[in-house]
């Protein structure tokens, strides 16, 4: 669940990133996990456009907050919770982007979120950085 719930967090941040297409990104909006993913533990992100280029995200279950640009450079978590965690995010086309989350300063959760061609989801594909070979596959639909 903890990787689930970090993964959630990237994601948010990663989608973050991808806001410097403007307004128009279709990353822009709420999104939930889907529930047969969530299991008992939903989750909802929400993006926006943060202006000059970044993208804010936020965790609603998590209340975390960052804002991001695609630059592949970590950003702290500014949510009321202040983590310190972190999320770098590395956008690969305007409808996908590399992601990796750092807790305690180091990197910990990494993966990649490609939008669906309908634009009504996104799948994310995620794993530890010490176990590259058990990764998970999640999907957010558009809310």
């Amino acid at each position: 669940m903890l990787i689930r719930s970090v993964a959630a967090v990237i994601l948010a941040v990663v989608l973050t990133a991808a806001g410097q297409e403007g307004a128009g990104s279709p990353w822009f909006g709420t999104w939930a996990l889907r529930a047969e993913d969530a299991g008992d533990q939903p989750e909802t992100l929400i993006y926006s456009d943060a202006g000059d280029g970044a993208m804010r995200m936020e965790s609603v279950e998590a209340r975390s907050v960052i804002v991001t640009h695609s630059d592949g450079e970590p950003v702290r978590d500014s949510g009321p919770t202040n983590s310190g965690n972190a999320l770098a995010v590395t956008r690969t086309s305007p409808t996908s982007y590399a992601w990796v989350f750092w807790t305690a300063g180091e990197p910990f959760v990494q993966g990649q979120n490609t939008l669906a061609d309908d634009g009504r989801s996104f799948t994310e594909v995620s794993w530890r950085i010490d176990r590259p070979e058990r990764r998970v596959t999640l999907i957010y639909e558009r809310r």
